[in-house]
């Protein structure tokens, strides 16, 4: 599970916190101005999350989570901060109280919060992305990583050909040269590799055929 908070209806990120425990969720809620616009976000993966925020003043307070690819809205705004809390910590238990003590519904909401919850959380998630690909750009391979890829690389590279490209489309720039040039080194010295042996392979073959003595075979078919 991981926490987040967003400020600034979802600029700026404040905090992110994985494995969290429930004293942790209690001190940032209590440690957040709310007086500002706020998010706090609890999620197992990016299908089953729960958001609470807003701000005591305009904008209101609300809460949203997302389970089983449906996203729910709570229908009246809660009052107070320590609603918020409450909801974030039964979602962190698992309990289910929150749903059965406020009603959330779908698409066709009623909420009196103000701001668009799911709007800012998929602002959050994209910015993130955008985030998350510029730094994919300076990523590099690790020493035992390129070893990998330079002997195993090219015995596997047809059955992993969607490898090198994806590494493209997700803007490892660095990763992808650095594929491009151990994937080639790795071809060559395989063939090399395999050029000698089969090398080796035919020059004792004909040493062997050199040794064989065919003086009684000449003999007997005339030919000394």
């Amino acid at each position: 599970m991981e926490l987040l908070v967003l400020s600034d209806y979802g600029s700026r990120e404040n905090l992110k916190k994985k494995n969290p425990s429930e004293s942790d969720i209690l001190e940032t809620m209590n440690s957040i101005d709310w007086n500002l616009f706020h998010q706090v976000c609890l999620s197992k993966n990016g299908y089953d999350w729960i958001e609470v925020g807003g701000n005591l003043k305009e904008d209101g307070l609300s809460a949203m989570y997302e389970k089983n690819n449906e996203q729910f809205v709570i229908d009246k705004a809660p009052s107070s901060i320590n609603q918020l809390t409450e909801i974030l910590l039964s979602y962190f238990n698992n309990d289910g109280k929150f749903n059965k003590k406020h009603k959330f519904t779908g698409e066709n909401n009623n909420s009196e919060s103000t701001y668009d919850a799911e709007k800012v959380y998929k602002n959050f998630f994209e910015n993130e992305r955008k985030e998350s690909f510029e730094k994919n750009r300076t990523e590099s391979y690790s020493t035992w990583e390129m070893i990998l890829i330079f002997v195993f690389g090219p015995l596997e590279f047809f059955r992993r050909i969607d490898d090198v490209f994806t590494l493209r489309k997700e803007n490892y720039f660095l990763k992808f040269k650095q594929r491009i040039v151990i994937l080639t080194l790795g071809f060559i010295s395989w063939f090399v590799l395999i050029y000698i042996t089969f090398n080796n392979y035919e020059q004792k073959r004909l040493e062997e055929i050199e040794k064989i003595d065919i003086s009684d075979w000449k003999k007997k078919h005339g030919y000394e």
